[in-house]
This record gives C-alpha cells, sequence and structure tokens, in this order.
C-alpha cells in the first residue's frame, strides 16, 4: 500500500469531527496560549458615539514510514477562506477575530494618546484623548471646509480645567474623574468578553440591537488584539445575525456587513468589515474608522 492509498484509508476511517469537538479544542488552545483577564471595571461611556486553529490529526505508522494527517477546521467554524459573499454572521465575525489576532500588540503608555479619526459622509472627527485620562487632549472637527478644535482637559488631582465652547476658561476648575482612552483591564477571551458586555450592557438586557451598539462602541475604540478578537468572538454568539453582501462605510469603502437586528423600529444597525483582510471599517451608510493608533502627543497623527 503506498502513502496515498493509507491517507485515504486513514480518511476514510477517521470520522469528521463534530462541531462541539472543533469548539472544546479552539477554548483549550485559548486558554493554554491567553492570559487570565483581570476582573472587568465598568465603562464610563460619556459619549455613544491567529487564531491559527490547526489541529494536529492521527497519525498511523506505515510500512516504511510514519504518515501524519493535519486536520484545518473548515470556514464554518473558524476564519476559512470561504468568500465573504457567501458567508453567514458567525463567520463574518470570526474571520474578523482572527484578523485581529494579526494585528501588531501594541500597549499603550499612560503619558501617551489614542488617535482616532472617523469619516462621517462630508464631516470628519479627530481626537487625541489621554490613555490615562490625566492630559490634556484634543478634539478636532472639519466640515465643509471649517475647522474646529476643542481642548479636552485632562484630570488631575479630582480637578479639570473649565472649558467653554472652544476655549479653556483662565483660573476655572471642576470636579472630575479621569476617563481614561485605553482600558487594560479589557477580556481577552469571549466568555469573559460576553460576560462584560451582560453586565455593562447600555440596554435591555438580550437585546441585541442594544449589544450591536455596545460592539460599535467598542469597535470603534483602541483595543489590544486579544480584546478585540475576543469582542467579535462574542458578538458571533449574538443571535438573529445576519450577513449583508456589497454594504460601504461612511467613506464609501465596500465590504461585508453584519446587520444587528432592531427590536423598536429602529433600523438595523450594520457593522462593515473589508470583505479580504476583515478588518473592521464602520458602519453602513454611516461612519467609518480611517485611523486608530497610539500617539506620543495631541495634534500627531502617526
Amino acid at each position: 500500500m503506498d502513502d496515498l492509498q493509507l491517507l485515504r484509508q486513514l480518511g476514510a476511517e477517521t470520522p469528521p469531527a463534530t462541531p462541539d469537538v472543533l469548539s472544546s479544542a479552539r477554548n483549550r488552545l485559548m486558554a493554554a496560549t491567553t492570559p487570565a483577564s483581570p476582573a472587568p471595571t465598568t465603562i464610563r461611556r460619556s459619549t455613544r458615539r491567529n487564531w491559527r486553529l490547526v489541529l494536529s490529526g492521527v497519525a498511523a505508522a506505515g510500512v516504511a514510514a510514519a504518515v501524519t494527517s493535519v486536520v484545518v477546521l473548515a470556514p464554518d467554524q473558524v476564519g476559512g477562506d470561504a468568500p465573504a459573499a457567501r458567508a453567514d454572521a458567525t463567520q463574518v465575525l470570526r474571520r474578523a477575530a482572527t484578523a485581529a489576532l494579526e494585528v501588531p500588540d501594541v500597549t499603550p503608555r499612560p503619558d501617551q494618546y489614542i488617535y482616532r479619526r472617523i469619516q462621517d459622509g462630508p464631516s470628519t472627527h479627530e481626537s487625541w484623548l489621554s490613555v490615562d485620562g490625566t492630559r490634556d487632549g484634543l478634539v478636532r472637527e472639519s466640515s465643509a471646509g471649517k475647522r474646529t478644535e476643542t481642548p479636552v482637559p485632562g484630570c488631575r488631582n479630582g480637578r479639570a480645567a473649565v472649558v467653554k465652547g472652544d476655549q479653556v476658561l483662565p483660573g476655572q476648575t471642576e470636579p472630575c474623574t479621569p476617563e481614561p482612552a485605553y482600558r487594560a483591564d479589557m477580556p481577552t477571551d469571549a466568555t469573559a468578553m460576553r460576560a462584560y458586555l451582560a453586565e455593562h450592557g447600555s440596554g435591555d438586557p438580550g437585546s441585541p440591537n442594544a449589544a450591536g451598539k455596545d460592539v460599535l462602541y467598542l469597535a470603534e475604540r483602541y483595543l489590544r488584539p486579544a480584546s478585540r478578537a475576543a469582542l467579535y468572538e462574542a458578538a458571533a454568539a449574538v443571535p438573529g445575525l445576519r450577513a449583508v453582501e456589497n454594504v460601504t462605510d461612511g467613506a464609501g469603502r465596500s465590504g461585508v456587513g453584519i446587520a444587528w437586528p432592531s427590536t423598536r423600529g429602529e433600523g438595523d444597525i450594520v457593522l462593515v468589515f473589508d470583505a479580504k483582510t476583515h478588518a473592521f471599517l464602520g458602519t453602513s451608510g454611516s461612519s467609518s474608522v480611517l485611523n486608530l493608533t497610539v500617539v506620543d502627543e495631541a495634534g500627531q497623527t502617526d
């Protein structure tokens, strides 16, 4: 019997792995490679605005040499290469989770800023917010050829400067609590992220639409790769989601959408992901995240 015949025999005799088995294997792999998450704390929402899951297969001794087979998870379990247009919502979100883990892991320093640039139709919103919430930041709005800049005072020793319009009032302060732009305590696995979203949800418990808003809120903010992947994996477990083909974000970039059903007639929330890279782009016909990174100074863009 030659090697090819032996492989065929092995394939015929080995039953395919069930989704439960694959899920269990995925959970064991993530538990072994992901550090334990600290207890989540409340997010202050001042505005609402890889896994390379390859499982070693069976090994059998041949007449002259050993033969090892490798079982790769099918596209409908984790990521995969199925075209986005034919994928369901779970596939899209799991591919997005896989892609998130490919991004370099950068831990912001307390003295740095989270820079974010969002386009909403003809308007552009930029913000430089203090990583630990104690340093003065900046918000810049550009629309119709006009640009306005508004300072964001840091909170130090329980006091922050008072801002009126786009100006800081000299000598005036008010009580404050630091609002960090980056949270080091975000969960890094899907189970903990689901619990976090359930505990800190903004709407009615069990509401897919409210869950969609919470996922969008976090997706538009700086998360380290493991936390972003956990967010998308947690989102994949929400019932009633559907994939929408050929949608565009607020900047006109095309991708595949994930529609979150509305329970109050408010219309679906559709998150858009790049069909090739699976990166989060924004929301359908509304916003687009053009930049989201860590910088050293307010006003710096890269």
